[in-house]
């Protein structure tokens, strides 16, 4: 009868472990792109701010 429990639930998943290992690093790496871009919009208003003081000091 274990064996028969252990169908069922497998049969309820969606993916397999291997999928969601996959799916796991696959959502790390978009995470960690979505905080690189976060970063680098920061960088770049950094920069116009910067250059347009740059323009209203001359």
């Amino acid at each position: 009868m274990a064996g028969n429990k252990e169908v069922k639930k497998n049969s309820l998943a969606v993916l397999t472990p291997g999928q969601e290992e996959v799916l796991d690093l696959y959502l790390q790496n978009l995470d960690d792109f979505y905080a690189t871009i976060k970063e680098a919009e920061k960088v770049q208003v950094e920069i116009e701010t910067l250059h347009l003081k740059r323009i209203l000091t001359k």
